[in-house]
């Protein structure tokens, strides 16, 4: 089979799963966050395990850092190990926020990004969990809206792009963000149907204690909107 019958394929397969699940899912199993981080940001499952130990035996040869030092037999990897794997499928990586005497947003605003056709999502590290997980835009309704995609989640959650960033700059979130930037990846639906999931809003909200300093932060984003 040639390359523009497989294409072919990969785009009607695509166009039927945005019918039956209107956004790409990929739920966590094992400690893979930070595989499906990128798997949930690209919508496509061409990165896979395999590659995610072929960055780190990459950053071996580039360094001489161990493997283990990146990777572990449960599948999880360190942030030098993410970033490898996406700048090995070709795409370009930039750290979006600096900190010096306080943490500050150093690149493109997101709603400036979002605007740009080869913007693909902000990987995004949580140091406190050593949790991956990412933020991707969606088309709904002719509009053009940012998700905060999580494996560990339900399914993907619509958040502003003001909110997003300020996460990453306030020390009670500390959300390390890393812009991806490249052309559209190639479609690979995943290998187990069971992680392809429709995401429905549960109907019953479940109350959730904010971690210690989301209300002052919060507070703070609000009278900056006044």
């Amino acid at each position: 089979m040639n390359s523009v019958k497989i294409k072919s394929i990969c785009t009607i397969y695509k166009a039927l799963f945005s019918c039956i699940f209107p956004m790409f899912f990929v739920k966590q199993i094992f400690s893979f966050c930070a595989l499906h981080s990128l798997q949930n940001m690209f919508k496509s499952c061409k990165i896979t395990y395999t590659d995610m130990h072929a960055a780190c035996k990459k950053i071996f040869e580039e360094t001489g850092d161990p493997v283990s030092n990146h990777e572990s037999f449960g599948g999880n990897w360190s942030v030098a190990a993410v970033l490898k794997a996406i700048t090995m499928a070709g795409y370009e990586v930039v750290q979006a926020v600096e900190t010096k005497e306080q943490r500050i947003w150093a690149a493109a605003s997101i709603p400036e990004l979002m605007e740009d056709p080869e913007f693909r999502g902000i990987i995004i590290h949580q140091p406190h969990r050593h949790h991956f997980t990412c933020l991707r835009t969606e088309l709904i309704e002719d509009k053009l809206k940012l998700y905060l995609v999580d494996s560990q989640s339900p399914g993907p959650l619509c958040i502003s792009p003001k909110l997003a960033m300020q996460r990453c700059i306030s020390t009670a979130y500390a959300w390390e963000a890393y812009i991806v930037m490249g052309p559209e990846m190639e479609t690979v639906l995943p290998t187990v149907p069971a992680v392809m999931k429709q995401y429905k809003r549960d109907p019953k909200r479940q109350r959730v204690k904010p971690p210690p300093g989301f209300l002052e932060a919060y507070n703070k984003l609000k009278r900056e909107e006044q």
